[in-house]
């Protein structure tokens, strides 16, 4: 099975919203939290977030859930981090710039503590979004 495939509804802040200036940059972050399914050494559940803040301080997140062999977790992220930014209208130069700078790591994104609740999209398992400010310190939106 492969992990990039996600499964169940995709949870959205601000799904209908485009960025309205795209040239004027965006900021991107993720979270994510991933843990062994029951009973295997390969198969894991993922959890991943994505945070979009536009030069307006306009925010959008996205929340997916996948399932499937761990080798592929940092592809997975890059790739959902692509697809929420082709949401918010940015076009594929852009996209490939941003995503060539950013390292997928486990340090400073991933949870630890399983708070996942149904219908939720907040990295706390509530309806709340938090930005990095520092990788020691999040604030909630």
């Amino acid at each position: 099975m492969s992990l990039e495939n996600s499964f169940g509804n995709q949870l959205y802040v601000n799904k209908d919203l485009r960025v309205q200036n795209p040239l004027m940059g965006v900021e991107i972050d993720y979270y994510f939290m991933a843990k062994l399914s029951s009973g295997s050494k390969t198969e894991i559940s993922m959890k991943i977030w994505t945070v979009i803040v536009d030069c307006h301080g306009e925010i959008y997140g996205m929340c997916t859930k996948h399932i499937g062999h761990y080798r592929t977790w940092k592809e997975t992220i890059k790739g959902r981090m692509e697809n929420h930014l082709k949401h918010v209208g940015l076009d594929s130069l852009q996209i490939t710039r941003m995503l060539r700078e950013i390292e997928i790591k486990k340090e400073g994104h991933l949870i630890k503590h399983d708070y996942r609740t149904t219908g939720s999209i907040g990295i706390d398992g509530s309806n709340q979004l938090y930005i990095r400010r520092n990788k020691f310190t999040y604030f909630k939106l």
